[in-house]
């Protein structure tokens, strides 16, 4: 059964929020779980920059023309 330790990923370091008691080179893998409501916020600021690039274009004149 997997076992859920807290940490805090600071300066390049995940550090647990309490001590482990873990033997010395023990293997531990992270998986980044991410809450839907992240994903959408994230995603949501990528279309508002791709719309924004798209305005730039187009008033930079970058744009296909229609014929």
């Amino acid at each position: 059964m997997p076992k859920i330790i807290e940490a805090i990923y600071e300066e390049g370091v995940i550090k647990p929020l309490k001590p482990l008691s873990l033997p010395s080179k023990k293997l531990v893998l992270y998986i980044e779980e991410r809450r839907f409501s992240d994903l959408v916020d994230e995603l949501e600021l990528e279309a508002r920059e791709d719309v924004e690039e798209g305005i730039k274009a187009i008033r930079r004149g970058d744009h296909e023309s229609g014929s």
